[in-house]
């Protein structure tokens, strides 16, 4: 899944993420919602983001474009 804005980073932690309930899956919520309200700037919403990734084990790569990469549903 590439992430190329808060508004996907919103999506993922909702609906796709693996593991529920971390503090900072809930706080990179919050940030995103904050963003879509105009009250947060999209690269504090990104490192919320990674550290969300971060407690889930869910690792994360940069594209040549400077989106995020985030494998979210990694193959069994």
């Amino acid at each position: 899944m590439v992430l190329r804005s808060p508004q996907d980073a919103l999506y993922a932690l909702v609906s796709d993420w693996p593991v529920n309930g971390g503090v900072h899956q809930q706080r990179a919520i919050d940030f995103c919602r904050a963003w879509l309200a105009g009250r947060m700037p999209a690269e504090t919403v990104r490192q919320a983001f990674i550290l969300a990734a971060l407690e889930a084990g869910v690792p994360l790569h940069d594209d040549e474009d400077g989106a995020e990469a985030a494998v979210v549903s990694p193959p069994v």
